[in-house]
């Protein structure tokens, strides 16, 4: 898997970067049957030109298109380490709260998407979410979000591979695909947007 880190301009490179990725794995656009990306929750900005994109590729090879939501592959990829528990899955809206969504340990979403500072969340854990045995968190911001629901005496633990937390990423995204389409799970390539994209933080100005 590849990454890039920019934090503007992907439009110019995300298409590039797909290539080398299928050519390193010596993989030819032939070879694909479907098209998935994550359609949020996110930056207005970066799913539409992912969604772009994917939806680009899908046209042009006559692939079907997959959308996934990226807490859910999140909880998908974190189940294993729940054995059992509740799962709270985070992501970073860039505006200093977090998008939020309670799931089973099954990964089976428990309530939908939200958005919340994080020393808010030990405040809105779901009523019929039991706690006897404490939840999982995965994502951004899990060591605040983890020091939060402790000052409140409620026990969670963290989801990390090898001692690194868990983070959205493209491998999720397959992952839950993959297994979407096994059990007949089929979403469009559409956004997840969950805010006005007004909210988001300004574009830095060009370089001069």
């Amino acid at each position: 898997m590849k990454t890039s880190e920019a934090g503007f301009g992907q439009a110019a490179s995300i298409v590039p970067l797909a290539v080398s990725t299928l050519a390193e794995a010596a993989v030819d656009f032939t070879a694909l049957s479907h098209v998935a990306a994550g359609r949020g929750p996110g930056s207005f900005t970066g799913l539409r030109v992912s969604l772009a994109a994917a939806k680009g590729v899908s046209l042009a090879h006559d692939l079907p298109g997959l959308g996934i939501s990226g807490l859910e592959a999140l909880a998908f990829a974190s189940a294993a380490n729940a054995h059992g528990q509740p799962i709270l899955c985070l992501a970073d809206t860039r505006r200093g709260n977090v998008y939020a969504q309670f799931f089973a340990g099954d990964a089976t979403p428990h309530g939908d998407i939200f958005e919340a500072q994080i020393a808010q969340l030990p405040l809105l854990i779901p009523s019929d979410i039991a706690l006897d045995n404490g939840f999982l968190l995965a994502g951004f911001g899990t060591d605040e979000a983890e020091n939060a629901f402790g000052a409140a005496d409620i026990v969670t633990s963290l989801a990390r591979v090898n001692g690194t937390g868990l983070a959205i990423d493209a491998a999720m995204i397959a992952q839950l695909a993959a297994h979407n389409l096994k059990v007949g799970i089929v979403a469009p390539l559409t956004p997840l947007y969950l805010a006005d994209p007004r909210l988001g933080p300004k574009k830095q100005a060009p370089v001069k």
